[in-house]
């Protein structure tokens, strides 16, 4: 599987993402969609391919995946790849190869002059290098949609102990990039292009803090919750998507990136789960039913009973993942389901999280799961823990935009230590074991 767990490096891959781009090229006079007329591209796709670690053989064989897949000239590939040797990161124009699948490239490195690629290496975990990829590939290679993929190992909740998220770990430069990396990157992407989708082909990036970093310069996001099998998205199947329908639509791309993964795993047996979100639907309604909620909640925690049916409620929802790397996070829409079914709790409260589920399930546009257990993948996580981590509230090293959410999160944790009058049914280091029913 591809993910990296408190240092623990395994197996990942990340992003795709594509616009509708109409916003204005820095210095260039054109608009992506006025380039891509030129050019007479539909779609181009961008893929950062981070794979100075152990997924360098995962690449070779995702690159010959492109190269059998795509048969169309109205769409391309654009990859920017690094793995373990030295001095062998370089810049792909995927070109369709005639003999189908096989284990030999006829893609040939594309000459930047210097622009991204310096002395034949690259730092994949440098924010840097991600900008100087995207400024690069969006001016030469604009077309009238375009789809980023970032590939490489992804963390789980704070794998790095600063930071919410972290990914494109690069072993060499021994560094990576977080949530908050990534959201300078998309917010200087932001003043003058946008993607049709953002996907991560990666390990438990399926999170509400993930997906509203994109809701500007993105129409659609592609993301897991849990962890993901070790070779990643079918991408013979996504070429193929595209060079038989050059024309497809963003959110038909999406869902079908989603159908295929899900198709690929299913044969073998795995347990997956993938979903596609509107991000315009996140950030325009899915947060302010989030944070209305979180409100209620805080409000709930300095009453001791309140707050011990509301523990409660929380154990059940952590108890619903069932992956390694899925612990301090639980899942949006299974978590307002619980609240609504526990009477306990006030009834403006279960509302409020009708609400919140109804708003989750209009933005979350397919939620495809393969072996799990019915309601406790609804496509999307969000940050909880018994031993809450001060880093989520820092802007330097994540931002979503719930700020109610953190705000709920410190009261709860401030109520449960020991000096806050009686704290949670349980420990602070984690929670009762499987058998354990809630005090």
């Amino acid at each position: 599987m591809r993910k990296r767990v408190a240092g623990l490096l395994l197996s990942l891959a990340l992003l795709t993402g594509c616009g509708t781009p109409a916003f204005m090229l820095g210095g260039s006079g054109d608009t992506l969609e006025g380039l891509g007329a030129k050019d007479g591209k539909d779609w181009t796709v961008y893929i950062y391919m981070a794979a100075d670690n152990s997924l360098t053989e995962a690449a070779d064989l995702d690159l010959n995946e492109l190269e059998a897949g795509l048969t169309s000239d109205r769409v391309r590939f654009v990859v920017l790849v690094d793995q373990a040797k030295k001095g062998d990161s370089r810049i792909l124009e995927i070109q369709p190869d005639r003999q189908g699948m096989n284990e030999t490239l006829v893609s040939r490195a594309i000459d930047d002059q210097g622009t991204v690629i310096r002395g034949g290496e690259v730092d994949t975990g440098s924010p840097d290098t991600l900008k100087r990829f995207l400024d690069w590939g969006t001016k030469r290679y604009a077309s009238r949609r375009a789809m980023l993929v970032m590939w490489n190992h992804g963390g789980a909740t704070f794998s790095d102990p600063d930071h919410l998220k972290s990914f494109c770990w690069d072993d060499t430069s021994k560094t990576h990039l977080n949530l908050a990396d990534l959201w300078k990157t998309a917010q200087h992407l932001a003043t003058r292009t946008q993607f049709d989708v953002i996907g991560f082909d990666t390990c438990l990036l399926g999170h509400l803090e993930t997906a509203y970093q994109f809701k500007r310069v993105s129409d659609f996001l592609v993301s897991s919750e849990r962890v993901s099998p070790g070779h990643g998205w079918d991408y013979q199947a996504l070429a193929r998507t595209l060079s038989r329908k050059p024309d497809i639509y963003p959110r038909e791309l999406a869902t079908a990136i989603a159908k295929d993964y899900q198709a690929f795993y299913q044969k073998q047996g795995e347990k997956t789960t993938i979903s596609v979100t509107d991000l315009q639907k996140v950030g325009d309604r899915l947060v302010p039913s989030v944070n209305d909620l979180a409100k209620s909640l805080s409000a709930l925690v300095p009453d001791r009973s309140q707050r011990a049916a509301l523990s409660e409620t929380l154990y059940q929802a952590l108890g619903g993942a069932s992956g390694s790397g899925e612990g301090n996070a639980i899942d949006i829409g299974y978590f307002g389901d619980l609240l609504q079914q526990n009477p306990k709790l006030p009834k403006p409260t279960r509302d409020l999280a009708a609400k919140m589920t109804q708003e989750l399930r209009r933005a979350v546009e397919a939620n495809l799961t393969t072996g799990m257990p019915p309601g406790k993948y609804q496509g999307l996580k969000i940050y909880f823990a018994w031993n809450y981590n001060k880093a989520y509230a820092d802007p330097s090293h994540q931002f979503f935009g719930t700020q109610a959410w953190t705000d709920f999160l410190k009261a709860y944790d401030k109520a449960q230590a020991p000096s806050g009058g009686g704290g949670t049914p349980f420990p602070n280091p984690g929670f009762p074991g499987p058998g354990m029913p809630p005090m």
